[in-house]
C-alpha cells in the first residue's frame, strides 16, 4: 500500500460532506389506534357503556329452563372465637364448584324488605331428564358437603302452608325498577379490607336520611358454561394474542454503501405488518368485532394506517467510499398491553377450567331509581379490586320499560340483541350474524349484559355474609369434633345424634350401662339440658331393671318424673320428701335416717363402731363451735351412750343388726354427768352450748328425719327406685348432714350386699351395674371446702374426704353414681378426676370452661364451643371414645 494512501484516515472520509445530505428519515406511523380499539371493545367490553340507552330487550329463546326451585338459608356457620377461622369464601366456592360440574342455572337471591333480609338459592335445568326438584336436592347435598353447619329450608310451592315461595315472586313483582353490574370482580390483596367484601353492608340494609330503609333485591343468575366452549374461548384468545404478539417488538434496519443509489430495507417490514396486521385486522377483528358498538369503520381505519407505512423508499446520490448500518427499535406499549391482558383472561379461563367457568348477570330490582343507583354504587366498591381493570365494573340502570325486569324476573340473562341489531353490523357479516347470531371474538356468552367469570369471581359476586343480620341468623357451630364414636352391642344406650358443626348427622352415640358404674358428672348452666340428660339416662337404666336412687336437694323435678313413670308405666318408685305428707295431691311415704343405725341388707352383720366413729365426725363438722373441747364432748357423748345401749355389740366388730337405735335426744340428758367434772367457770358456758347444739338436730324438719329409733328401711331406699327431695330442709348445713348420712348409709350397704350376697358380688367384679345414684345440684353435697376458722363447723370438708374415697372405692361394688351441678369448679376436684363420663352442656364461666376443656382433651379450637352449646347439646367424651364427641342429647322417652 503507497504511502499516500496510508496517510489518509477514516476522518478523512468525511470531510465537506454535510452529514444531512445522508439522514434517512424514519417516516413508519405504528396503527396502535387498533390495539386501543381491541383493548375497549373487545376485552374490556367498552360496548357495554352505553346499555342504559336502550330502548328495548328482546327475551333469549335460545334456552329453556324448568322452573326455579328455592331453597333459604336460615342460618350460616361461624368459628365461635374467631369468625375468619371458618373459611366461608373458599367452601362457598366449593359450593358453586360442584353446581358447575352438574350443568345447572344457579340464581342467587338476597331480599332486604321490611328491615328483614332473606338470602336464597335457586336452580333450574335445561338437562333431559333432570327436574328442577332433583337438581335442588343436589343443590342442598353439596352446599351442606362444603360448608358444614349451614341450616337451609326448602321453599314448597305445593299445597302446604309455606308462604315463602309466593313472597319471593310477590316481592320481585312489585318492582319495576332495573339495573345492573358487569364487570370482572376481584379480590383485594390487604386482608385488614378484604372483610369489606362480602354482602354484609347490603345485608344490613340501606337506610335513608330520613331512617327508613331502601328495599331492593339482589339477583344473581349464573349459567355454567361447559368446558368445550371454556376451551374455544381459550383457542381464541391464543389465536389472537399471537397476532398481537408480532407487533409487541419491531426492528427496523437502514443500510448506506458507496453506491450513488442507497436502498433502505424496508418493503419487507412494512409488507409484513401490511400481510399480518392486515390479517388480524380483515379476518379477525374484522369478521368477529365488525359488529355493534365497533363500528364498520374499524376495518378501514386499520387499512388506512397501514397503507400510510407502505413506500418509504429514499434515494441519496453521495459520492463518498463507506458503508453504514442503522438499526431502529420499536416497541408498541398498546400492542404490549393488549398482550398482557390477554394472558391474563386466559389464565381466568383456566381457573375456570379448574373450578368453573360461568356466565353471571348481576341485577338488581327496586322501587325506584335511586334505590338501583344506591345499591349498585355499593356493589361496586365490594367487587372492586386488585384486578378489575381488566373489566371495569360498570353500573347500568336501565329504563322501566325496556323489557328488562320483565326478563329478569323470568330469571333469564338479558341479551344484547335488539331490534337495532342489523342496522350495527356490516353487510359482509349480516349474513355470518343471521346464520350463527354470533356477532363477539370470543362467542355468543360475550353478547350478553353479563359476564363470564371463574368460579373464584362468582364467589365473590355472590360472597356470603359474615355478620348476624335479621332474617340471617349467625350460629358459632363452626367446630369439629370426633364424627365416628364407638360402635357397641345392642343393649347400650342411645342418648343421641353426633352433630358436626351444628348439624344433627344420622348416627348414634351410645353408652355402655355398665361403663356408667365408674361414675359420670353432668353439668351446664341453668336451663342448658343437664335435667334432659339426666332423665333419658335414667329412663334408659329404669328399663333395664337397674335401681336408681336420685337425691333433690332443691325443686321438685324428679318428684313430678317418678310420679308420671309409676302412673304410667307402674315403675313402683318410692317417694320422700322430708316436710312434707302429699305432693299435689298424692300420698308420700315418710323418710327416716336415724344416725346410729348402720346400712345393710337382711341378714347381713354390722360394724356398730365403725358407724359411731363416723357420726362423730359429720357431727362435730356441722355443729358450729367456739370452744375446742366441744368435739370431744360429742365424740364422748356418742360414745358413751352407743356403748350403753349396744353393749357387748358395740365392740365385736361384726354384730347382729339392731332392731332398734338411740335417738338423737337419748343424748341431751347423759351432758350433766359429762361436763360435771369441768371448771365450774367453764361448766354452764360448756353445758349450755353442747345442750343447744343437740337439740338443735332433734327441731323441725330435720329432727322428723333425724330423731328417730329406726331408719326407713334400707332395701326399699338403695334396692328399689327411689327419689329423696330435700327441698323443704332449710339450709346448706343441714342438707349436707342428711345427704351425708344418706352417702354413708349407700356406702354400707353396698359393702354389705357385696360382702354378704355371692350373686352380686359376682356380677360387681364384672363390673356390672348393680346400682346408679345421681345427685341433684350437687354443690350441696359436694362443695369444694374453703379455708374455715375455729368459730364454724364445715361439714363439707367431711362429706368431701368421706366423698373422695367413695368415689375411688364404690364402683368396685356395682354402685355408679352420676353428679349433677352447674358449676364445676365449686365441686371437690376429685368429682372431675375421678368420674368416667362428661357430659358437658353449656358454660359461660371462663374458668368452669377451661376446667371442663381440660378434662374432655379438647382443642383450642374446641374450647371455644362450650359456651356456644346450644340447648340439650352437649360435649360428651367416655373411656370408649377416641376423642370428645358433640352430641345432640335425646329426650326423654314418654
Amino acid at each position: 500500500m503507497s504511502d499516500r494512501i496510508r496517510d489518509v484516515g477514516f476522518r478523512d472520509l468525511f470531510r465537506g460532506l454535510d452529514m444531512a445530505e445522508i439522514e434517512t428519515p424514519n417516516e413508519i406511523k405504528i396503527p396502535d389506534e387498533v390495539f386501543k380499539r381491541l383493548l375497549e371493545g373487545t376485552m374490556e367490553r367498552s360496548y357495554l357503556n352505553g346499555v342504559s340507552q336502550f330502548d328495548y330487550f328482546v327475551p333469549d329463546e335460545t334456552e329453556r329452563h324448568g322452573e326455579v326451585e328455592w331453597l333459604q338459608i336460615i342460618r350460616l356457620p361461624v368459628h365461635p372465637d374467631n369468625i375468619e377461622d371458618y373459611d366461608l369464601i373458599n367452601r362457598w366456592q366449593g359450593v358453586l364448584s360442584t353446581l358447575h360440574i352438574w350443568g345447572y342455572r344457579t340464581v342467587f337471591l338476597l331480599q332486604r324488605t321490611g328491615g328483614r333480609t332473606s338470602l336464597y338459592l335457586g336452580v333450574t335445568t335445561a338437562t333431559q331428564g333432570v327436574g328442577s326438584k332433583d337438581a335442588l336436592d343436589q343443590m342442598m347435598e353439596a352446599t351442606a358437603a362444603n360448608m358444614p353447619g349451614v341450616a337451609m329450608e326448602w321453599v314448597r310451592h305445593d299445597q302446604t302452608k309455606d308462604d315463602r315461595h309466593e313472597k319471593i315472586y310477590d316481592v320481585l313483582n312489585h318492582y319495576h325498577a332495573i339495573g345492573a353490574v358487569t364487570g370482572i370482580p376481584s379480590f383485594i390483596s390487604d386482608e385488614s379490607r378484604s372483610v369489606l367484601q362480602t354482602l354484609d353492608q347490603l345485608a344490613f340494609g340501606v337506610r335513608k336520611i330520613n331512617g327508613r330503609e331502601r328495599d331492593y333485591s339482589l339477583l344473581v343468575i349464573a349459567d355454567p358454561i361447559p368446558d368445550n366452549e371454556i376451551s374455544s374461548i381459550i383457542n381464541r384468545m391464543r389465536e389472537l394474542g399471537s397476532e398481537i404478539h408480532k407487533y409487541v417488538s419491531r426492528s427496523v434496519t437502514e443500510n448506506q454503501g458507496t453506491s450513488s443509489q442507497k436502498d433502505v430495507g424496508m418493503g419487507g417490514a412494512v409488507g409484513g405488518i401490511l400481510s399480518g396486521l392486515g390479517t388480524v385486522a380483515g379476518a379477525l377483528i374484522g369478521s368477529w368485532l365488525g359488529a355493534p358498538y365497533l363500528g364498520s369503520n374499524l376495518g378501514r381505519g386499520i387499512g388506512g394506517a397501514v397503507g400510510g407505512a407502505v413506500g418509504m423508499n429514499k434515494t441519496k446520490s453521495v459520492s463518498i467510499n463507506f458503508s453504514r448500518s442503522v438499526t431502529t427499535e420499536y416497541l408498541d406499549k398498546f400492542a404490549q398491553y393488549a398482550e398482557e391482558i390477554m394472558e391474563k383472561h386466559i389464565a381466568r379461563l383456566k381457573e375456570g377450567r379448574n373450578l368453573g367457568y360461568w356466565n353471571v348477570g348481576t341485577y338488581v330490582l327496586g322501587r325506584t331509581k335511586m334505590d338501583i343507583a344506591t345499591v349498585t354504587g355499593m356493589l361496586r366498591s365490594i367487587y372492586s379490586g386488585d384486578e378489575t381493570y381488566l373489566e371495569p365494573i360498570r353500573l347500568h340502570v336501565l329504563r322501566e320499560d325496556s323489557n328488562a325486569a320483565e326478563i329478569v324476573k323470568g330469571f333469564q340473562l338479558i341479551s344484547l340483541e335488539n331490534e337495532n341489531i342489523d342496522k350495527m353490523i356490516d353487510n359482509e357479516y349480516k349474513k355470518k350474524y343471521e346464520q350463527d347470531h354470533i356477532w363477539h371474538v370470543f362467542g355468543r356468552r360475550y353478547q350478553y349484559l353479563s359476564t363470564p367469570m371463574n368460579t373464584k369471581e362468582l364467589g365473590l359476586t355472590t360472597s356470603l355474609p359474615r355478620r348476624d343480620v335479621p332474617g340471617l341468623r349467625f350460629v358459632k357451630t363452626a367446630v369439629r369434633f370426633a364424627n365416628n364414636p364407638p360402635v357397641l352391642n345392642e343393649d347400650s344406650i342411645s342418648i343421641g345424634k353426633v352433630v358436626d358443626m351444628g348439624v344433627v348427622q344420622n348416627n348414634e352415640y351410645r353408652i355402655d350401662p355398665n361403663s356408667l358404674v365408674r361414675h359420670a358428672l353432668v353439668t351446664g348452666g341453668t336451663g342448658s339440658g343437664k335435667s334432659t340428660t339426666c332423665k333419658a339416662i335414667l329412663n334408659e337404666v329404669v328399663s333395664r331393671g337397674i335401681p336408681v336412687l336420685i337425691i333433690e336437694p332443691a325443686k321438685d323435678d324428679y318428684v313430678r318424673w317418678a310420679m308420671e313413670l309409676k302412673e304410667k308405666k307402674g315403675i313402683p318408685f318410692h317417694i320422700y320428701m322430708p316436710g312434707a305428707s302429699s305432693f299435689n295431691g298424692q300420698p308420700l311415704e315418710e323418710l327416716a335416717v336415724n344416725p346410729f343405725e348402720p346400712a345393710a341388707v337382711k341378714g347381713a352383720k354390722v360394724d356398730l363402731m365403725a358407724r359411731c366413729e363416723n357420726l362423730v365426725s359429720l357431727l362435730v363438722a356441722s355443729i358450729p363451735s367456739i370452744e375446742d373441747v366441744l368435739p370431744v364432748l360429742i365424740d364422748e357423748l356418742v360414745y358413751a351412750k352407743a356403748e350403753d345401749f349396744f353393749q357387748e355389740d358395740f365392740h365385736s366388730g361384726e354384730a347382729v343388726k339392731p332392731f332398734l337405735y338411740p335417738k338423737m335426744e337419748d343424748l341431751i340428758p347423759m351432758v350433766d354427768d359429762l361436763v360435771e367434772g369441768y371448771d365450774p367457770r367453764n361448766y354452764k358456758t360448756i353445758r349450755k352450748s353442747l345442750i343447744t347444739r343437740l337439740k338443735y338436730l332433734t327441731r323441725g324438719n330435720r329432727g322428723r328425719l333425724l330423731n328417730v329409733t329406726k331408719s326407713t328401711d334400707y332395701d326399699a331406699l338403695f334396692g328399689q327406685p327411689t327419689v329423696i327431695n330435700l327441698s323443704r330442709i332449710a339450709g346448706s348445713r343441714d342438707k349436707a348432714l342428711i345427704m351425708a348420712l344418706l352417702m354413708l348409709s349407700l356406702y354400707e350397704y353396698r359393702i354389705s350386699a357385696y360382702s354378704y350376697q355371692a350373686d352380686y358380688r359376682k356380677r360387681a367384679q364384672q363390673n356390672e351395674l348393680l346400682h346408679l345414684t345421681m345427685i341433684e345440684e350437687a354443690h350441696n353435697l359436694l362443695m369444694n371446702p374453703s379455708a374455715v376458722t375455729n368459730d364454724s363447723g364445715n361439714p363439707q370438708q367431711v362429706v368431701a374426704d368421706l366423698f373422695s374415697n367413695m368415689l375411688s372405692e364404690i364402683r368396685g361394688y356395682g354402685e355408679g353414681i352420676t353428679i349433677v351441678d352447674q358449676v364445676p369448679t365449686r365441686l371437690i376436684p376429685d368429682v372431675i378426676k375421678n368420674t368416667n363420663y362428661k357430659f358437658v352442656h353449656r358454660l359461660t364461666a371462663p374458668d368452669d370452661c377451661e376446667v371442663m376443656a381440660a378434662s374432655l382433651a379438647l382443642r383450642e379450637d374446641q374450647k371455644s364451643m362450650i359456651p356456644a352449646l346450644e340447648i340439650g347439646n352437649a360435649i360428651v367424651y367416655g373411656d370408649n371414645d377416641d376423642a370428645a364427641v358433640w352430641v345432640k342429647m335425646n329426650k326423654p322417652k314418654e
